[in-house]
């Protein structure tokens, strides 16, 4: 059963070797190989352990964006989590002013010279993703080429980067989820979220050594599994037509998919 005591880190201390390995041959056998793509570093989250609204794919949306925003007020939630694909100055400004931190996605790649001044030069320096000592977001991707660390960076770099690569979409069990169980599996981190698909979903690699794909339905996160959670659209949700996003509770262990109005 699950113990409510553990944190978030506390989750992989039963993964041997040979759970490793096993990981890693599966990989290898559908065609990935795990590359230098490893984590840059490793943090606690500089609140600790608290409640995340963790949201994506705002797309110039300001409407749904501001629902959201006044959906998570009532909450008791303690820090946002921005995924990218934000959009125009209007959504961006929203973003910075609840201090939301932010990864760049493939909207930012090519729409960030629409921008304001300032807030072209805040979305350059946004990274692709944030790895936590507990969970890791970004908008696609978990672990990136070391030298990738801003959307600037990436830019300067960007033809020896695959698109594919850098924004996988994880619709299906793929050589793309594959390589992203393995790469945190062995950076031992049990929890990512990510955006891009625009829809809420849970995929799973279980003690079994299995990948499964569950339902997008509140939950407590079990040891001895590693979860991949999409956690949805605010502007252009293409599951169902209601915003959505993503609420975490690492205290409590919880993951609640939230849902909005028609808009």
């Amino acid at each position: 059963m699950f113990d409510r005591s553990l944190t978030v880190g506390q989750h992989l201390p039963f993964i041997s070797i040979s759970f490793i390995i096993c990981l890693t041959w599966a990989s290898t056998e559908k065609g990935v190989v795990i590359s230098e793509r490893l984590p840059q570093r490793q943090e606690f989250h500089r609140l600790g352990p608290t409640r995340y609204a963790i949201f994506s794919d705002v797309h110039n949306h300001t409407t749904a964006l501001k629902a959201m925003l006044q959906d998570v007020a009532a909450r008791k939630v303690k820090a946002y989590l921005c995924l990218g694909d934000t959009g125009i100055d209007a959504c961006v400004n929203l973003v910075r002013n609840v201090g939301a931190e932010t990864v760049f996605g493939n909207w930012e790649v090519s729409g960030w010279r629409s921008l304001s001044p300032a807030n072209q030069r805040w979305t350059l320096n946004l990274p692709p993703v944030r790895q936590y000592a507990d969970f890791w977001f970004s908008h696609a991707a978990p672990a990136w080429p070391q030298k990738i660390t801003s959307l600037q960076s990436f830019l300067q770099n960007r033809h020896q980067i695959s698109f594919s690569r850098a924004f996988p979409a994880y619709l299906n069990e793929s050589n793309s989820l594959w390589q992203a169980f393995s790469e945190l599996m062995a950076a031992r981190v049990p929890l990512f979220f990510h955006g891009h698909t625009h829809r809420q979903t849970v995929w799973t690699f279980t003690p079994d050594n299995e990948i499964k794909r569950g339902a997008a339905t509140n939950f407590a996160l079990l040891a001895n599994t590693i979860y991949i959670i999409g956690v949805g659209s605010v502007g252009q949700p293409r599951d169902i037509p209601q915003p959505g996003y993503v609420i975490f509770d690492s205290v409590s262990m919880g993951v609640e998919f939230v849902r909005l109005g028609q808009l």
